[in-house]
């Protein structure tokens, strides 16, 4: 049992990122007298930041070294849809050595990529043309042309996808509105926005009377329409103020424990207390409805003259520092109890039994704000679906060391199918019993979801020839039963009998393990407008709108593909680690073997201990995914998968009953927020899974930018590292 020996833990600090830094080799000299060889040209791979100077936020980019400077450019425009030519903005990379940004010089721009000598992995950022920082005080005066340009978002509240708009100054913002409307589609149009220095300014009806000149607008001032008709209150971003990710984050998680951010609303604004008092008009701002971005420099401001190491704006870790948050709000509150030990404090009792003879049991209390549960590291195990082009289907466990799927490939062939090719496998995330996500060979498996990890043997394919996706689906649910495989198909002059030979197996596979008659069996192909048409494999004619199917169905009848599914237990849950087995394994007796004293015996003997939640429990549970390790030799991160539940966590089996107190019922928690992290220990990022309260979604907060999940099953990933649980009578 690891048990927390105090509530603070040691500072975790992330330097930033080191990326590579190694030029080219220079090629050899060739000789004179040799025949100039003529080679195909290096692919150079860059990473171009997608937000100003994000280095978390990017998009790989590959070119060949032969390819110019311009080039470049506009192939970076063209995939970052900037709508710009390459004269309109310029190039920083950066570098590592001094963590800046250097301009690249584009005076030359035929220099080709070899000239220049990039090292791999460059990263890259676009830099616009400097904007007047003017005051938006005097904007009339600011406003010299009578021409005023603005920036329209294209997608709502998307600064990174916009488009000119030219108004007169002396137009209405009602007729603003009614040209931006003409611009967007799509979207809904009630209200228009303008970004301010750090929030995004509602346009009410109340101002479209005013002209462009008499109101907040500069030249190229950012405006948009609405996300929603309305922005939901909690629905707000924060404002990154330089590596303060991991405060974002844990604001966000505290922000939405309902009862918690109840009590903060509820105080006044006479409390002399400064850091309750920022946070106080900090949760406000969230959750007026009004803002949709706002800035937590006021709070940073205070907490640092508490905490002065935040005030160096390096990487700090999100669990220590909500540690550290909700402990100076306790001070701040002066009394023993307060809403922090209401809400955030549990007792943990720990039991040593003495096994030398006496049996007698010592125990002590430890008030805790969260439980440290330690994560194990499952890196180089992966168990895989393997899903054959016949239908057959196995669960394979491969060894590796490999950090890309490409190696991973490697490594299954060489275990398992030494006469397969690398090209037959179709690396893919299966959840569900459908096909997710498709990786490609360069695809990290630090980003891949590890137990939804899928490898689907195709058959050999030509240049005229087509995969195509073969669903397994009951007849009478349409819900698949088991995981998809693709067969080829002619890409042109296409009959139905050209599939046969693959179905005929597939389908005597299906009958082979479940007995059932072919008549159980249905074969239906799906065309570009999702109709169904019956697919008659046996027949020999040309069938052209064959060219338009983008899906075979293969029904099965009810009865059997429970008979099916019984047969293919393929379900991996068990196998892979979960709160629940973190929680026994933490609560579990454990043996002290020589390491205890015992008081009553007066010498050192071997004893048992055991650690219990003691009565009440808290309101708000906080758990700590140890995924950090750190000692004198090696500081890495632990990226093992943990299962969790988003409701009903049952904590009843880990509660002592003391003082005649009784388990009447079981307690549950449900979760209402996550703190992810992504990345290693020398470069990561802080993000966060929250529920809102009132409407019940869940939704992703990466500092400024705010996003639905619509799939819950999104939720629960390997990068969860603090988990916010509240009991429900709390809600």
């Amino acid at each position: 049992m690891a048990y927390p020996a105090s509530n603070l833990y040691p500072s975790l600090i992330y330097p930033s990122s080191s990326l590579y830094d190694k030029d080219y080799a220079q090629s050899r000299q060739m000789i004179n007298i040799v025949p100039k060889l003529y080679t195909t040209p290096k692919v150079v791979t860059f990473r171009v930041c997608r937000s100003y100077r994000d280095q978390y936020d990017h998009i790989y980019i590959y070119i060949s070294e032969d390819k110019t400077l311009i080039q470049l450019k506009e192939e970076i425009s063209r995939q970052l849809k900037l709508l710009m030519k390459h004269t309109d903005f310029s190039l920083t990379k950066f570098h590592a050595n001094d963590y800046s940004w250097v301009i690249i010089d584009d005076f030359d721009g035929h220099k080709t990529i070899a000239d220049l000598k990039f090292c791999p992995y460059t990263m890259l950022n676009v830099e616009m043309p400097k904007e007047t920082n003017n005051n938006i005080q005097n904007n009339v005066s600011n406003i010299r042309d009578p021409i005023l340009t603005l920036k329209l978002c294209k997608q709502p509240m998307n600064k990174l996808n916009w488009e000119y708009i030219s108004i007169h100054s002396s137009n209405t913002i009602r007729q603003l509105k009614e040209e931006a409307r003409k611009r967007v589609k799509n979207q809904k149009t009630k209200h228009l926005y303008l970004w301010t220095s750090n929030a995004w300014m509602k346009l009410t009806s109340d101002l479209d009377h005013l002209t462009v000149a008499e109101s907040d607008f500069n030249e190229s001032s950012m405006i948009s329409f609405e996300i929603d008709d309305d922005p939901i209150p909690g629905l707000c971003g924060l404002t990154n103020l330089g590596n303060t990710c991991f405060m974002n984050s844990a604001l966000q998680c505290l922000s939405n424990i309902p009862e918690f951010t109840r009590e903060i609303r509820s105080l006044g604004n006479e409390i002399n207390a400064p850091i309750i008092g920022a946070y106080a008009a900090l949760i406000r701002s969230m959750w007026s409805g009004e803002h949709t971005i706002t800035t937590p420099s006021s709070l940073l401001l205070n907490i640092s003259e508490s905490l002065p190491r935040f005030r160096q704006y390096q990487q700090q870790d999100a669990q220590e520092f909500m540690n550290h948050f909700l402990h100076l709000i306790h001070q701040e509150l002066t009394n023993e109890r307060t809403l922090i030990t209401d809400q955030f404090y549990g007792r943990i009792q720990s039991s040593v039994k003495c096994l030398g003879g006496c049996n007698s049991i010592e125990t002590r209390e430890e008030v805790i704000s969260f439980l440290p549960l330690p994560v194990e590291n499952d890196i180089n195990q992966y168990e895989i679906l393997y899903l054959e082009s016949n239908g057959d289907q196995s669960l394979v466990s491969v060894c590796s060391c490999a950090r890309t799927i490409g190696t991973l490939i490697h490594s299954f062939i060489e275990q398992h199918r030494p006469q397969l090719s690398s090209t037959r496998i179709k690396p893919v995330r299966i959840a569900e019993n459908k096909i997710k996500d498709e990786y490609s060979d360069y695809t990290r498996l630090n980003d891949t979801t590890r137990h939804e990890l899928a490898f689907i043997e195709v058959p050999e394919k030509t240049f005229d020839k087509s995969y195509i996706e073969v669903m397994f689906l009951n007849s009478q649910t349409y819900e698949p039963f088991r995981a998809p495989i693709y067969i080829i198909y002619p890409t042109y002059d296409c009959h139905e009998s050209d599939l046969s030979d693959q179905m005929n197996c597939i389908q005597k596979h299906i009958l082979s393990k479940t007995d059932a008659p072919s008549s159980a069996c249905h074969l239906y192909w799906i065309d570009r407008m999702d109709q169904r048409q019956y697919l008659n494999v046996n027949a020999t004619q040309k069938n052209n709108q064959l060219l338009f199917m983008k899906q075979i169905n293969f029904e099965l009848d009810s009865k059997w593909t429970e008979k099916y599914t019984n047969r293919y237990k393929m379900d991996r849950s068990s196998s892979k680690p979960s709160l629940k087995s973190l929680l026994a394994d933490f609560f579990h007796e454990e043996p002290l073997n020589g390491d205890y004293y015992c008081s009553q015996c007066c010498d050192l003997k071997t004893a048992k201990e055991k650690a219990d939640l003691v009565l009440p429990l808290p309101r708000v549970l906080i758990i700590q995914l140890k995924r950090f390790t750190y000692d004198p030799y090696s500081n890495t991160k632990i990226d093992t998968y943990i299962d969790f539940p988003l409701r009903d966590l049952d904590l009843s089996h880990y509660i002592i009953e003391k003082h005649g107190q009784k388990m009447n019922s079981s307690i549950y928690y449900d979760l209402v927020a996550v703190s992810n992290h992504t990345g290693s220990l020398i470069s990561g990022h802080y993000t966060t899974y929250a529920r809102n309260v009132k409407n019940g979604r869940w939704y992703s907060f990466n500092d400024e930018r705010v996003r639905e999940i619509v799939d819950e099953n999104d939720i629960v990933t390997k990068n969860a590292y603090i988990l916010v649980y509240v009991q429900k009578a709390t809600l």
